[in-house]
């Protein structure tokens, strides 16, 4: 077997790894193999753990949501044992320690981990599915040697926690760069631990994470399921930091109690401080998200295709990053813009099994977003021109593509009564015939929904 960090791996590795991907791609789904998985590169294999190299944090996690658990089946069938896999960003490079800081006391960020430069505060989307775990993250460093309850937080993958861990990360680097912070995957502490049993280092494991920490952010805290010598271990460095007053931040993919194989003591340990969860974005935030990672990657996102990849694609931030992505590989390699018409075609791909559905409620904000007004003005008494006119296209429209009832969409409009809907219908019925700016409108908006 090769090793980590040497210039090549033997034949019999690259060909496992060859082999395994051929596998993967026999049993996917969709064609995004040429984009993301191909170009990962198999390091080596140490100690039962795979190390593989990839080209950005983009592809790192991208390859994590979609082929992570089957290329760790696949792989342990090559080779005949469990084994792991860890994603290594092939461009990763030390985090760069700020000139103030005191050379005595650098800033221990693995360089195996660096910080994702985009992941700050400035740059997180924050909405109500966030708002609680953005503010807790935040009084870290502002309570930065007050603090003594930890902070969990969970949620489902792609939501956000990475770029929570890593916002405090950088703010405390530039509000205190003489903070020693430890911020790590819970997967890269468990081998470090394991490295140090074996290496007979054990004590200088112990003094990194225990005694030279001023605050500790550990990701995917539920890795140390089923791992005794591991969390036996960080349950005393845990008391020693607590009784410190050291903050210690944690996320999970699950609530504490929900985790399985671990020992009590430490589940009680999780359960001392605050608990936040983070819930999918809602349309707004979905439409906000996209817009500023199109800024980071310097995408030229109309309104329309923002809009509508928020209607469709209701999950995670990291399934919108994807789509985003889908998109801007789909457009280099046709030559095509990002367009509508490019959207569906990528979206009936990337979603052919489970479409999801236009709702009312997404109908009247596309609506209010296309002609730049309120949702509460148009579900509201407002008898304005500039209201009433989005009003009766939004009540055209949920009759004749949603085919609702009039009292039902008379409910969704402030309660009206249902002749008024009536009215509304023929009104833009009759503006069809001779207006053909209502007529580019309604058809913009069906191509926006789906709908044509």
């Amino acid at each position: 077997m090769g090793s980590l960090g040497s210039e090549s791996v033997v034949a019999n590795e690259q060909d496992v790894w060859a082999e395994t991907i051929r596998a993967v791609e026999a049993s996917a789904d969709g064609g995004n193999l040429d984009l993301w998985l191909r170009q990962a590169r198999l390091v080596g294999i140490i100690d039962g753990i795979a190390h593989v190299e990839v080209l950005n944090e983009f592809c790192r996690e991208w390859i994590r949501d979609r082929y992570l658990a089957r290329l760790r089946t696949l792989l342990a069938a090559q080779v005949g044992a469990q084994i792991e896999i860890v994603l290594d960003l092939a461009d990763a490079a030390p985090p760069v320690v700020p000139a103030s800081a005191p050379a005595a006391r650098p800033l221990p960020l693995p360089t195996t981990h660096a910080l994702h430069p985009r992941y700050t505060f400035e740059r997180f989307v924050t909405g109500p599915s966030n708002q609680l775990a953005t503010e807790a993250a935040r009084s870290i460093g502002d309570r930065l040697g007050e603090a003594t309850h930890p902070l969990y937080i969970y949620a489902p993958s792609g939501l956000g926690k990475t770029h929570l861990l890593s916002a405090i990360a950088h703010a405390v680097s530039l509000r205190r760069p003489s903070c020693r912070v430890s911020y790590l995957p819970t997967q890269r502490f468990v081998e470090e631990f394991v490295h140090a049993v074996r290496g007979g280092s054990v004590e200088a494991f112990d003094r990194k994470y225990r005694d030279d920490c001023d605050l500790l952010l550990l990701d995917d805290v539920h890795v140390l399921r089923g791992k005794d010598g591991t969390q036996e271990r960080f349950f005393h460095i845990f008391n020693a930091l607590y009784d410190r007053r050291v903050p210690i931040v944690m996320t999970s993919d699950q609530w504490p109690k929900e985790i399985p194989d671990l020992e009590d003591r430490l589940r009680t340990r999780f359960l001392w401080g605050l608990i936040v969860d983070i819930q999918p974005p809602e349309y707004e935030t979905r439409v906000a998200i996209l817009r500023r990672k199109a800024e980071d990657e310097g995408i030229n996102l109309a309104d329309e295709v923002a809009q509508l990849v928020a209607l469709k694609v209701t999950g995670s931030v990291r399934e919108l990053e994807g789509v985003l992505g889908r998109l801007a590989a789909q457009a280099e390699i046709t030559g095509r813009p990002i367009d509508v018409a490019l959207t569906q075609e990528v979206l009936s791909v990337l979603l052919p099994t489970a479409p999801v559905m236009c709702t009312l409620d997404d109908l009247q904000r596309a609506v209010c977003n296309l002609f730049g007004i309120h949702l509460s003005d148009l579900r509201g008494p407002s008898r304005r021109r500039s209201v009433t006119l989005p009003r009766h296209v939004a009540m055209y429209l949920a009759r004749e593509l949603l085919r609702q009832s009039y009292p039902a969409i008379a409910e969704k409009f402030g309660n009206r009564d249902h002749t008024t809907v009536i009215a509304a219908c023929r009104h833009i019925s009759d503006l069809l015939e001779t207006d053909a700016a209502i007529r580019n409108t309604v058809t913009n908006l069906r191509r926006q929904l789906g709908l044509t």
